[in-house]
């Protein structure tokens, strides 16, 4: 999963959090990781409600209109995440949980930078 410059916010600590999060998606769909699988879910899971704590948290700070959204948009997310993980960890790296794999955590995840955290950047920059 590669990380271009049109997935970029313009918030120097969300866009490093999202590379991060690219990353460990790289490692975690390379079938010659598939030792590290278990592990790299692990990192996820927790990486991914630190990245949303900081960014809600920066949402707060900002007095975002559309806080609550998206705190509700990412703890449904942390939910399918902590779903699929526990399939994948107990079906191990099916073709089928590789596909769903990469419609929830790598489709999810573009979708939330390029609609509503850029959303959140566009009125976070335009902040006096």
């Amino acid at each position: 999963m590669l990380w271009s410059k049109n997935l970029e916010t313009g918030i120097d600590m969300i866009d490093e959090q999202h590379k991060e999060l690219f990353r460990q998606i790289d490692i975690l769909l390379d079938i010659k990781n598939e030792n590290r699988i278990e592990a790299t879910l692990d990192f996820l899971g927790k990486y991914i409600v630190k990245h949303f704590t900081d960014e809600q948290n920066m949402h707060a700070q900002a007095k975002y209109p559309k806080a609550a959204a998206h705190k509700e948009y990412h703890d449904n997310y942390v939910q399918t995440f902590r779903k699929l993980k526990e399939k994948y960890i107990k079906e191990g790296p099916t073709v089928t949980n590789n596909m769903e794999v990469n419609k929830t955590v790598v489709g999810w995840l573009k979708d939330h930078i390029l609609v509503h955290d850029k959303e959140f950047a566009q009125f976070y920059k335009s902040l006096p």
